[in-house]
């Protein structure tokens, strides 16, 4: 059965009349077709919307015997997933996840091709979990995702909501579409069900009134029903670059309050681990496992990663690709720095090209010194993206190197001891699209090899 989806590049009702010759059963399609009764063809409003639901179907609705979290935001939502996936753990679940960084689903790890995955993946995945014995699916939902109906068909016990600022609206067109899309996940929740809302974000806020189900709000603001009080971020960088790391605070419940104790850093990861905190809440997770989660999570692939390769210097990694995530990593950076901040970073390519003045301007504003390069340029010109970057900048403190790996190499021969250097924009990421061809390329290995060779 071939279905013909208009992509956004390429119609797939084109292709209709090849996949016949080649033995195709039938079509289904949103435009009438001429095939002489050659097959079956099933005409339909929306070929993604049906994709999605004969997929479920196709797969016995495998998310039905799941407890299924979707976790959706601007930032966060890694993060959050694997704080919610480690929490469960300890209580003694078996637990799936799908999400940017990877696939994780019964005893294999698989590189993730999309943070959701088209439907008819996303089912099989979600059928193998269930054939395997996993009781709980934690799923990174993007707004890509629900926009294109990618969980459709999808049961959901947990739909959480990490916080919104912009991002992709080369794909949705305005900030309130994008809004729209991220709200649909929602639509996906019954009455019995849970929301987890960041009760100081305003914008997800204001879902918590139009809900039909249950609601429970997370924050350091009061009249949220899962609050963190008594905050102290343990965090000292000593000359020989040794670091403390942590955080440890009070959450706050209806019913009573506990201290919990993470390796994760940062005002940002408070967040993160209240909306797992509230996600287990949901699902009647014992106090215990909660703390016990949080205190065990490890620091995760290319989110705030401290990179040690023996330099006297610190050096951060981080998927920071949005204005406010950038703007979120220099200012925890200031708070352990003595020195001076040095910021690695540039814009992708055939995406929001309103975002990079103002992440040009933050990173001037808040680092000490930039170096503006590239990130997945895809099929634009490098050149064009940082001119993009760089129109509103108003400060000297940068220098141009497109070239990522040499921009790297700059900016260690920059960095003196007491400074931080961070690396942004790609995170976890293994390679580096340019004309449409992934090149292999981490920023991790990248400045462990820059360091190692000058014998450091």
């Amino acid at each position: 059965l071939f279905v013909a989806i208009k992509g956004l590049s390429v119609d797939g009702h084109a292709f209709i009349k090849d996949v016949i010759s080649k033995g195709a059963a039938g079509v289904v399609t949103e435009k009438a077709v001429d095939v002489q009764n050659e097959v079956a063809v099933i005409e339909v409003d929306d070929s993604r919307d049906a994709l999605a639901l004969m997929s479920a179907a196709f797969y016995r609705d495998p998310s039905k015997k799941l407890s299924l979290i979707g976790i959706t935001g601007t930032n966060g939502k890694t993060t959050t997933s694997y704080i919610t996936k480690n929490i469960l753990e300890v209580w003694g679940k078996k637990v799936g996840l799908l999400g940017t960084v990877q696939y994780i689903v019964a005893n294999k790890i698989l590189p993730a091709s999309h943070t959701t995955p088209e439907s008819l993946d996303l089912q099989g995945y979600l059928r193998e979990m269930v054939d395997n014995n996993i009781e709980y699916g934690v799923i990174e939902v993007s707004s890509h995702a629900l926009a294109l109906k990618r969980v459709k068909g999808c049961s959901f016990r947990v739909a959480v909501f990490t916080n919104f600022s912009q991002d992709h609206l080369d794909f949705h067109g305005t900030m309130e579409d994008y809004f729209a899309a991220k709200a649909m996940l929602f639509d996906y929740l019954g009455k019995d069900d849970y929301a987890v809302l960041n009760w100081d974000d305003p914008m997800v806020r204001s879902l918590a009134e139009k809900l039909n189900c249950h609601c429970i709000t997370c924050g350091l603001e009061r009249g949220a029903m899962l609050r963190a009080k008594n905050i102290t971020d343990n965090r000292q960088q000593t000359t020989d670059n040794r670091q403390q790391w942590g955080l440890s605070f009070m959450i706050q419940t209806p019913e009573d309050e506990f201290l919990v104790r993470s390796e994760l850093i940062g005002r940002n990861n408070i967040y993160n681990i209240l909306m797992s905190a509230g996600a287990a809440y949901a699902l009647g997770v014992s106090r215990e496992a909660i703390i016990e989660g949080i205190r065990t999570v490890k620091p995760i692939e290319g989110r705030l990663e401290k990179i040690d390769a023996g330099q006297n210097f610190l050096c951060i990694v981080d998927y920071a690709h949005t204005e406010d995530a950038l703007k979120k990593l220099i200012e925890e950076a200031r708070l352990i720095t003595g020195g001076k901040i040095i910021t690695v970073f540039g814009c992708g390519g055939d995406r929001d090209r309103t975002k990079r003045p103002k992440m040009g301007v933050v990173a001037s504003d808040l680092s000490d010194f930039v170096v503006i390069t590239s990130d997945n340029p895809r099929i634009e010109e490098p050149s064009e993206i940082i001119k993009d970057i760089i129109k509103w900048i108003k400060k000297d403190n940068y220098i141009i190197e497109p070239d990522r790996a040499k921009a790297i190499e700059k900016a260690i021969s920059i960095a003196k001891t007491g400074d931080t250097l961070l690396i942004a924009g790609k995170g976890h990421e293994n390679y580096q699209e340019i004309k449409g061809i992934r090149y292999p390329f981490s920023d991790k290995e990248v400045f462990k090899k820059i360091i190692q060779n000058a014998k450091w």
